[in-house]
């Protein structure tokens, strides 16, 4: 083996280490874009729920899929929860964990999907709006509907914090 063919070896493994790194790093890029979409999705939501709750009427935001799939569940699913929820007569928001992040309005119904990867993201969403409302002074016009204990509790303790 020549001189010329150990640089030839080892400049072929640096291209190799190159590229492995690109495409580590495009990987990376595309969560991060996701990620950026998502919060801007999050951040443009919870402006419009703020002013709801600015308007004084009352609003509920339903923990999704805990109500479909926890284990006290209170619709069969997904759709029957958000009938319940239009035949409620309130102001609700439900939230639900999913992949691609959107929301559509259905008379007084919000549905949303959270958007973006990992687990209880529906939880950190609607605790992100509920400490949101309390900083504003307007967590007693807010009500959370989950049948999570953990996650009652903190809905709680924000709330009882905010004044």
């Amino acid at each position: 083996m020549s001189a010329q063919d150990i640089i030839m070896g080892s400049r072929v493994a640096h291209v190799r280490e190159l590229k492995a790194e690109i495409e580590k790093l495009k990987a990376e890029n595309a969560a991060l874009t996701d990620e950026c979409r998502s919060l801007h999705a999050h951040f443009d939501l919870a402006l419009l729920a703020a002013m709801d709750l600015r308007g004084g009427e009352p609003l509920e935001i339903w923990d999704g899929w805990n109500l479909v799939l926890g284990a006290q569940k209170v619709a069969k699913d997904r759709a029957d929860l958000i009938a319940q929820a239009k035949a409620s007569g309130k102001r609700v928001w439900i939230v639900f964990d999913g992949h691609d992040e959107n929301v559509r309005q259905d008379g007084t119904v919000r549905i949303s999907y959270t958007g973006g990867q990992g687990e209880h993201r529906a939880d950190k969403f609607i605790i992100d709006f509920v400490r949101m409302a309390a900083y504003l002074g307007l967590a007693d016009r807010l009500t959370v509907r989950t049948n999570d204990k953990d996650f009652q509790r903190t809905v709680r303790r924000l709330c009882e914090h905010s004044g």
